[in-house]
């Protein structure tokens, strides 16, 4: 089926210009702008070819393929920065090497040099791969030295979190590994970036609506994890991605805007370069594990996620830590309170859970659902209560946290 065309409507004046699919689009641009006299000519109309795949895409491809071609382990030395603005839906160009700068405009690509000295069009993906290339072959450079002795191997680190995947977790079926790894990859991906620093402090980011868009996240990451294919760096973007609506109703961008504060040392960073920072680092990480993949496996590179249980949703130990809870907010005795007994806001908070999870049976369900599923309200209800202190301890032996005594041997044994 061949694409409809498209036209270029551009003020010849001021140069501003849109692309157009009907000319009553067209119209509606030209109208926006201002009146003209017959004898004027301040437009002009041309016909352009189908749209192309935006930059991003089209150099992550090549950059794999480019360290598919190493042989030493290594992704090959090409730096990829997204370019984070204003409007989140247009984060379209991209820097290689700090100074090659990619744009692009539906049916072009441009390619400017260092310092804007030269610069190439493209008007197809392979041109623009093409283009690529050349300055790949002025910018290749040797990798630094051998990794620090202090550091374990990549190589090292994947086989022991296989292995103790493999000693903790041998009873779980492939969607709880699945789900225990999406857990791992959103605490590295996600909260632990300039995320975790929105959310220090003095924010709008409160624990609620942390655990709440924790758990979207780790939910978007095992939509996209198998043991069939997995696209790294897909992945690593689509966590990172400005547009991405989280259950606020926010999108990842303007959370970060809401948090920042040039004001506060802790909230002064502009998280437009705190997120192109994160999607240079989500690339990174992705082919990285592109690389992993093909020299471990891909079931052995996801069991290398899953070495330990951080008592999130998706974790073995969720199903656990949510009937514990819901025993304690039932018995204001329950040895979870402990120190918290004896604050003046306890009985208070003890006493009023928030109406939508008053029934026991539906706040269950919603907990084991996942807690991206509650309020606002009852999410910090939630976290004030300590879910996350919640003991995680099977019991097979005692507990001092539960008051639960060491078991005794038999005397016949």
């Amino acid at each position: 089926m061949k694409n409809s065309p498209l036209w270029r409507v551009v003020d010849n004046e001021s140069g501003s210009q849109s692309i157009v699919s009907t000319p009553s689009e067209a119209v509606t641009f030209v109208n926006s702008r201002f009146d003209t006299d017959d004898d004027d000519e301040p437009f002009s109309i041309t016909e352009v070819g189908p749209l192309l795949p935006k930059p991003l895409g089209v150099i992550t491809a090549w950059a794999a393929e480019k360290d598919g071609e190493r042989t030493d382990g290594r992704t090959a030395p090409i730096t990829i920065r997204p370019v984070v603005t204003d409007n989140a839906s247009e984060c379209d160009d991209v820097v290689l090497w700090g100074d090659v700068y990619v744009s692009w405009d539906h049916d072009m690509y441009t390619v400017e040099g260092p310092d804007g000295s030269e610069y190439s069009e493209a008007y197809s993906a392979t041109e623009l791969s093409a283009i690529l290339a050349e300055y790949a072959d002025d910018y290749e450079y040797a990798p630094e030295g051998p990794d620090s002795h202090r550091w374990p191997k990549p190589e090292e680190l994947i086989t022991y979190g296989a292995q103790e995947c493999a000693k903790r977790f041998g009873h779980l079926d492939d969607d709880a590994l699945l789900w225990l790894a999406a857990t791992r990859i959103t605490l590295a991906v996600w909260r632990n970036t300039p995320v975790e620093n929105w959310h220090a402090g003095k924010s709008p980011l409160h624990d609620g609506t942390m655990m709440r868009i924790n758990t979207a996240t780790t939910r978007l990451v095992r939509s996209m994890l198998s043991f069939d294919h997995v696209d790294w760096i897909g992945l690593g973007l689509a966590i990172v991605n400005p547009s991405r609506v989280l259950p606020t109703g926010q999108s990842v961008l303007e959370l970060g805007l809401a948090c920042h504060n040039p004001d506060d040392p802790a909230h002064e960073v502009d998280p437009r370069e705190e997120l192109a920072e994160m999607a240079q680092v989500a690339i990174s990480w992705g082919r990285r594990y592109c690389l992993h993949e093909k020299e471990f496996g891909l079931r052995t590179l996801i069991e290398s996620f899953c070495a330990s249980d951080n008592g999130w949703f998706g974790a073995p130990s969720w199903g656990r830590i949510v009937d514990r809870f819901l025993t304690a907010v039932d018995d204001r005795e329950n040895a979870h309170w402990g120190i918290y007994q004896d604050k003046p806001w306890f009985n208070e908070w003890f006493t009023n859970r928030p109406a939508d999870i008053a029934d026991t049976t539906e706040f269950r369900r919603l907990l084991l659902a996942g807690p991206d599923l509650l309020s606002e309200e009852a999410a910090e209800w939630c976290v004030d209560g300590a879910i996350g202190y919640v003991c995680q301890d099977d019991h097979a032996n005692d507990c001092w946290r539960c008051g639960i005594p060491l078991a005794t041997e038999s005397p016949n044994e």
